[in-house]
């Protein structure tokens, strides 16, 4: 059991945007009746050359009563529809899907009929990408400005959801300004021990450098990022891999300027020889980064790579990295979020995501057991923790299952084995479109990033997913449903000419 209404003193070790989220839900819920202190290391630096959000982000920003007007000014962010994809089928930058955010189709309205997306199946059974059906992909095309996509989803409210792309060094300056005007202390200092109790293997302090007074813990966040310095370090807790299914270990990011009048509206995902690169705009610039694998291409080889795509460009440096999680996030009164709990590559967002994710449900399940949490609530915490990471990994390796042979890399990601997880649902979708009941083992009462309709867009756009599966579920709907999505294909055809 742990006690939260005795607690006084919570620490969060390491800022960043994981570290001061984190400090923000531990001040919403116990306010000015703890102590609440991040430390922050000067040696580290915060990791991310442009980064972006998922759904979960404007809701977060509601959550801890953050403007988002404020948010954008202060950060330099601009307004995310989506993700598009160049090149994953066949090497091509013609070669484009998207995956745009969307809101769900539903019973009430006749957009969801026994199950399926009607409009949606009508487009996947002609070979017609999803993304017509949203009112996002104009502006994508137009490349609207964000004054005018501010207008659009003023018009259309739900109907066109947004996230953001940021700069997450700007991000965590900002957090921190709300944080400590909140009353949130700052402590810059280095992290040299801790100090664990025998008998309960508790966190009871740190000792810092330069200072011989340790710093008390009643319960500790650790976001010290990669460094992991409580359960990789000190307590060594063993990480679930996702080497088995997944082969990248290497970033290396850069700047671009942009190369659009206005700032590109989705995250372009571009395929490259050994992996892909990401393109996220911010108001000043483009954030790049190449993400590959070290088994397929020297770090060299990748800088020449980038190199000879897009010219010259100046390396903020090589991140190294395993994809996988700590089984258990929260031992203790210790518990690790953002790179401290797990990473896997920025394809889709999750990082960020997840954190959020975790975070909030932190929060609702401290709350919710009215501050004193049982040791059952702990280990159900980390249950859903994992399950939520297995999600992600299932999505992500979606992407890679595509006809792309053309390299060793290519060749080698579509021999890994599948999941068993994803492996069974893949089965299923050969025979219909995937359903919000397929995805019930990655949700487990949990917060879940991507719905049906995401794996539909994905599916759809790496060939998972086939025209047949779509029309087996057209030919058991009623006829009245599948004549009015009908209409709808050809008012799409004729508005795009396609």
């Amino acid at each position: 059991m742990l006690n939260f209404r005795a607690m006084r003193n919570f620490v969060v070790l390491g800022g960043g945007t994981a570290g001061w989220f984190a400090a923000l839900e531990l001040q919403r819920l116990f306010g000015t009746q703890a102590s609440i202190t991040v430390i922050e290391s000067p040696r580290i630096n915060v990791i991310g050359v442009g980064e972006g959000g998922i759904l979960n982000l404007p809701g977060a920003l509601a959550r801890y009563g953050i403007e988002e007007a404020a948010f954008i000014e202060a950060t330099g962010a601009v307004l995310k529809l989506g993700f598009e994809y160049a090149g994953w089928n066949n090497g091509r930058e013609d070669d484009v899907f998207y995956h745009l955010f969307h809101a769900a189709p539903n019973a009430a309205d006749g957009s969801l009929v026994d199950g399926v997306p009607v409009d949606w199946a009508m487009l996947v059974a002609n070979g017609v990408g999803v993304q017509y059906a949203e009112s996002a992909l104009p502006l994508i095309r137009n490349n609207a400005s964000q004054t005018e996509t501010l207008g659009v989803r003023a018009a259309l409210g739900a109907r066109l959801p947004t996230s953001m792309h940021f700069d997450a060094h700007r991000v965590a300056a900002y957090l921190k300004r709300v944080a400590t005007g909140r009353g949130v202390r700052l402590l810059e200092a280095t992290v040299r021990d801790l100090h664990v109790a025998a008998d309960s293997g508790h966190v009871t302090a740190l000792r810092i450098e330069d200072s011989e007074q340790p710093v008390p813990v009643d319960f500790l966040i650790d976001a010290s990022g990669f460094a992991r310095l409580t359960l990789g370090r000190r307590f060594q807790v063993p990480m679930r891999s996702f080497g088995e299914y997944l082969l990248h270990d290497r970033a290396i990011p850069f700047y671009l300027p942009h190369p659009r009048a206005n700032p590109h509206l989705v995250t372009r995902a571009v395929a490259m020889n050994a992996g892909w690169m990401w393109q996220i705009p911010v108001q000043e610039r483009v954030g790049c980064g190449y993400v590959y694998s070290s088994a397929h291409l020297s770090d060299d080889a990748a800088l020449q790579e980038i190199e000879a795509r897009v010219g010259k460009v100046e390396p903020v440096r090589t991140i190294r990295f395993e994809a996988g999680h700590f089984d258990d996030v929260w031992i203790g009164n210790v518990m690790a979020v953002g790179l401290a709990s797990g990473f896997i590559e920025p394809l889709e967002a999750t990082s960020i995501g997840q954190m959020l994710g975790q975070v909030l449900t932190f929060g609702e399940l401290v709350a919710g057991s009215a501050y004193i949490v049982p040791q059952t609530s702990v280990a159900m915490f980390n249950e859903r923790n994992r399950v939520d990471w297995m999600g992600i990994r299932d999505f992500l390796r979606m992407h890679y299952d595509v006809p792309r042979r053309d390299t060793a890399f290519w060749r080698d990601v579509n021999a890994l084995k599948l999941p068993d997880t994803y492996a069974t649902l893949k089965a299923c979708w050969q025979h219909r479109l995937p359903r919000s009941a397929d995805l019930q083992p990655y949700r487990q009462g949990n917060f879940m990033h991507f719905e049906a309709t995401s794996w539909i867009s994905v599916g759809q756009g790496t060939g998972v997913i086939a025209p047949q599966a779509a029309a087996a579920d057209l030919a058991r709907l009623p006829r009245e449903s599948v004549v009015k999505s009908h209409q709808f294909l050809v008012g799409v055809k004729s508005r795009f000419a396609l």
